[in-house]
C-alpha cells in the first residue's frame, strides 16, 4: 500500500509539473492540418497554365467537375438555410493527368457577408468622346445601378440582422490556385467592385498530418489489445480447454481476460434491500441524454424554421425538460453515496481512510476517461472526414492542449471554453461534490440523528442560498436552448451550467433520501393510502411543473429575468424533490406500475455500463455529425431513427470498453488499493490441540488451500451481505465487486457514478 501511494504520488507530481508548464498561446500554430502543403500547392504560374487549359472549348468536362463540386446558392435560404457545401468529396476525388501537368482539386468554404458596400470603379473614367447628352444619360444609369446594388454600413441599424448575416458556400478549385485567381479568371476581379468574402477553411486530401500522439494512441491501444489477447487465451486455456476450476488461475494473468469479464458483466445476482427503481432511472435518463444530443448534433440545417418552430412548440418540451437528466444522475450520486455509508462506519474512520475514498472515486473513472482523452486527440481524428470536419479537428486541438484539465476534473474551471471532452463538465461537477462531501458525511455517520439531519440541512440550505445569490448577481438566461438570448449562452454555460455551486443541490437532496432510507432500511413501513395518494399527486405536479417551465421558457416573448434566476435556483431542485418520492415509494412498495416499469430486468445491463454510454455516445454523434456532407432536412422521425442508431453504436462501444478498459483497471485498482493479494500463513495443529505458524507439510497442501478457498469465500459472501447496495468507498465502478481470489462475483447494482 505504501509502494502505491508512492507511487500515486510520483503521478501526480508529474502531471502537476506537465500542465504547469503548458503555456496555452491561441497563436500557436495548430497540427490538424498540413497548413505548410497549403502553402506549398500555390503557385501562381502554374495556376494560370492549369486555367487556360480548363477553359478551352475541348476541356469543358473537366471544368464542369470542378463547377458542380463547387459554389451554388443555398438552397432553402427562405427557410434560413444559409449554407452549402458542395460536393466535397468530389472535389477532392479530382485527378486527372493531362499533357504535363497533373490537374487535382482543392476545397474551399467561404463566407460571404451580407454586409457589402459595392462601387463601380470605372464610373469617372475619361468619356469625352461621347456627346455630353449621352455622357448624362450613361452617368444617371449608372448612379441607379450604383444606388441599387450599394448596401452602406452606417446606414444600417446596428440590430438589423443583416450586419451579422452571410452565406457559407463551397468553391473547388485547381489545387495550384486560390480562390481569388479562380474566380477573376472565371468571371473578373469581384473584388475591384468591393465584393468581399473570408475563407473560412481549405482542404486537400491526405493534409492530415502525423504527430506524437498519434504514436503514443498506436502503441498503448497496440499494448491494450495485445495483453488482452493473451490474457483471454490463457483463461479459455485455464477453464475451458484444461477444465480447471476459475479461483485456481492467477488473478493477474486473467485480469484482462474478454471471457472472464463479459461473464462477470452478465452476471445479476439478486441481493436484498438493493434499490432496484435505480437502474431504471440511470438507463432511461441515459437514453434521454443521448436522445437529447442527438437533436443538436447536426450542424446544417435545410429548413432551419422548421426545427427552431418545432423546439418552440410543446411538442419539443419532451427534449428541453431533457436538462434535467444529469440533475438526476447528481442526485443519484448523493443518495447512494449516504446509503452505502451509513451504519457501515463511523466519523472517524471516514476521516482516516479520506485519502482512499478519494482515491479510488478519482482511480475508478480514471481509464474510461483516460483512454477517451486519448481517442479524441488521435484516432477520432482519422476516422472520417467531410467538408465541416474543422468543427470535430477544434475539439480535437482542444484535447491536445488541455488533456490535463480534463484527467484533472477541473476543466469546467481553467477552460470552460475549450474542453476536451465537451460532456465532461458533468465528471468534474460529481469529483468536486465528492470531494467536499465528507464535511456532511463525518456528522451523518454519527450515532445521533440530531447531528446528521443537522449536516443534511445545513448542507443543502448552504449551496441553495449561495446558488440563488449568485443567479441573481449574474442575471443569466435560464436555458442553454433558449431562442432569446442567443449572445448570452455562452455567459450562462460558463457562469451556471459547469459550475458545481449552481450545480450540486440535487446532490444534497439525494443525500437527505439516501439517509431516509437507510432509517428504513430492511423495514417494511405503513402508509396511510390517502397520504400515499397526495403525496404521488404533489411528486407528479412538481415534475409536471419543470416540463411546463421548460415550455415556457422556450417561447420567443418570455422576457422575464426574475423569472429566469428562479428557475436557476429552484427548478432543480423542484425535479429533485419530485424524485425523491418516486424513488422512496419504489423501495417501500408503493410504486406500482411505476415500480414494476422501471425494475424491469433489461435495464441491468444499460445501468452497469451507462457511465461508458455517456463519455463515448457523445463524441461518437460527434463524429457522424462530422461527416454530413450536406444540410439535412428536419424531422422528429429521423432524429429518433438517428437516436437509434448512435444509441446501439454507443452501447456496443461501452460494452467493449467495459470488458477490455474498465473491468480489468477495476481489478488492478481493488489489488492496489487492498496492498494486492493476501499471503496468509497457515496454522497447523500441535499434538497437544495447540496451533503454530509453521511451513506447510506437502502433503497437506491440497487439503490446506481447499480450506483456505472455503474461508475466502466465508469472508467475501460476508462482506457481499454488508455491501448488499454498493461499496461505500467504490460506488462507481460497472464491476463493483470483484473477488480476486475466488470465482468471479457480479458486480455491484447500486453504481453512483450515475
Amino acid at each position: 500500500m505504501n509502494l502505491f501511494n508512492h507511487l500515486l504520488l510520483l503521478f501526480g507530481g508529474v502531471l502537476f509539473c506537465v500542465s504547469a508548464q503548458l503555456v496555452i498561446d491561441e497563436n500557436t500554430p495548430k497540427q490538424l492540418f498540413d497548413e505548410e502543403l497549403y502553402k506549398n500547392v500555390i503557385d501562381r504560374d502554374e495556376c494560370q497554365r492549369q486555367m487556360r487549359y480548363l477553359t478551352q472549348l475541348d476541356q469543358l468536362a473537366l471544368l464542369g467537375r470542378f463547377l458542380d463540386a463547387g459554389a451554388r446558392f443555398p438552397r432553402g435560404f427562405f427557410m434560413l438555410s444559409v449554407t452549402d457545401l458542395g460536393n466535397y468529396h468530389q472535389c477532392l476525388d479530382i485527378r486527372d493527368e493531362v499533357e504535363d501537368m497533373t490537374i487535382e482539386g482543392k476545397y474551399y468554404l467561404i463566407n460571404i457577408p451580407f454586409n457589402q458596400t459595392f462601387h463601380l470603379p470605372f464610373l469617372n473614367q475619361n468619356v469625352a468622346n461621347i456627346s455630353n447628352r449621352k455622357v448624362v444619360g450613361f452617368k444617371s444609369v449608372i448612379n441607379e445601378v450604383q444606388q441599387f446594388l450599394e448596401i452602406d454600413t452606417d446606414s444600417l441599424n446596428p440590430e438589423n440582422p443583416l450586419v451579422l448575416a452571410s452565406v457559407r458556400v463551397a468553391v473547388c478549385v485547381p489545387k495550384p490556385c486560390t480562390t481569388q485567381e479562380w474566380i477573376s479568371n472565371l468571371l473578373f476581379n469581384l473584388t475591384a467592385i468591393g465584393f468581399q468574402y473570408e475563407e473560412v477553411f481549405c482542404r486537400l486530401p491526405n493534409d492530415k498530418p502525423w504527430i506524437t500522439v498519434d504514436y503514443v494512441a498506436i502503441g498503448v491501444f497496440g499494448f491494450l489489445g495485445l495483453i488482452t489477447l493473451l490474457s483471454t487465451l490463457y483463461d479459455i486455456n485455464h477453464i475451458v480447454i484444461k477444465k480447471r476450476e476459475p479461483k485456481k488461475a492467477n488473478v493477474f494473468y486473467r485480469t484482462f481476460s474478454v471471457y472472464t469479464n463479459t461473464r462477470r458483466l452478465l452476471t445479476f445476482a439478486p441481493t436484498s434491500n438493493a434499490l432496484e427503481c435505480l437502474d431504471g432511472i440511470r438507463s432511461i435518463s441515459m437514453m434521454w441524454v443521448i436522445i437529447g444530443h442527438t437533436f443538436s448534433m447536426y450542424n446544417f440545417h435545410a429548413d432551419l424554421t422548421k426545427s427552431l418552430n418545432w423546439l418552440i412548440s410543446g411538442e419539443a418540451v419532451w427534449i428541453s425538460t431533457g436538462l434535467f437528466t444529469v440533475d438526476t444522475f447528481f442526485f443519484m450520486a448523493g443518495l447512494l453515496l449516504v446509503y452505502t455509508s451509513v451504519g457501515r462506519m463511523t466519523g472517524v474512520q471516514l476521516l482516516k481512510r479520506l485519502h482512499v475514498f478519494y482515491l479510488n472515486r478519482l482511480l475508478r473513472m480514471f481509464p474510461l476517461l483516460a483512454a477517451l482523452v486519448l481517442l479524441e486527440a488521435s484516432a477520432f481524428h482519422r476516422v472520417g472526414d467531410g467538408p465541416y470536419w474543422i468543427h470535430v479537428a477544434n475539439n480535437v486541438q482542444d484535447c491536445r492542449t488541455f488533456w490535463w484539465s480534463t484527467l484533472l476534473h477541473i476543466q469546467n474551471y481553467v477552460n470552460p471554453d475549450h474542453m476536451c471532452i465537451q460532456h465532461s463538465w458533468y465528471i468534474a461537477i460529481d469529483i468536486q461534490l465528492h470531494i467536499v462531501s465528507p464535511i456532511i458525511l463525518f456528522w451523518v455517520l454519527h450515532k445521533k440523528r440530531k447531528y446528521a439531519w443537522s449536516a443534511l440541512i445545513t448542507g443543502l440550505l448552504a449551496i441553495v442560498v449561495a446558488s440563488t445569490v449568485w443567479n441573481f448577481m449574474k442575471e443569466m438566461p435560464s436555458s442553454n436552448m433558449s431562442l432569446v438570448r442567443l449572445d448570452e449562452q455562452a455567459y450562462y454555460m460558463n457562469n451556471y451550467y459547469v459550475t458545481a455551486w449552481t450545480r450540486g443541490a440535487p446532490f444534497f437532496v439525494g443525500m437527505i433520501l439516501g439517509y431516509v432510507l437507510n432509517i428504513y432500511k430492511g423495514r417494511k413501513i405503513k402508509l396511510n393510502t390517502g397520504f400515499v395518494m397526495i403525496s404521488w399527486v404533489i411528486a407528479l405536479a412538481m415534475i409536471a411543473s419543470c416540463f411546463y417551465m421548460s415550455y415556457v421558457i422556450m417561447q420567443l416573448d418570455w422576457d422575464n429575468q426574475v423569472g429566469d434566476s428562479l428557475f436557476n435556483s429552484f427548478m432543480r431542485i423542484i425535479w429533485s424533490m419530485g424524485l425523491s418520492w418516486m424513488i422512496f415509494a419504489c423501495v417501500k412498495g408503493y410504486g406500482g406500475p411505476i415500480n414494476w416499469l422501471l425494475s424491469l430486468s433489461m435495464w441491468k445491463l444499460p445501468a452497469r455500463i451507462s457511465f461508458a454510454m455517456y463519455l463515448y455516445h457523445y463524441p461518437i454523434a460527434f463524429v457522424i455529425a462530422g461527416m454530413q456532407v450536406a444540410p439535412t432536412y428536419f424531422s422528429v422521425g429521423g432524429r429518433i431513427y438517428d437516436f437509434m442508431a448512435v444509441f446501439m453504436l454507443s452501447f456496443i462501444v461501452s460494452f467493449a470498453v467495459t470488458v477490455v478498459i474498465d473491468a480489468p483497471f477495476s481489478v488492478l485498482i481493488k489489488i492496489l488499493m487492498g496492498g494486492g493479494q493476501r499471503k496468509p500463513r497457515a496454522k497447523i495443529e500441535n499434538g497437544d490441540g495447540c496451533s503454530k505458524a509453521g511451513p506447510i507439510p506437502d502433503k497437506n497442501i491440497a487439503d490446506l488451500e481447499r480450506k483456505m478457498i472455503n474461508d475466502d469465500q466465508n469472508i467475501v459472501k460476508n462482506v457481499i451481505h454488508l455491501e448488499k447496495n454498493g461499496s461505500n468507498f467504490d460506488k462507481n465502478g460497472a464491476l463493483d465487486r470483484i473477488e480476486v481470489l475466488g470465482e468471479p462475483l457480479p458486480p455491484s447494482k447500486e453504481s453512483s457514478r450515475f
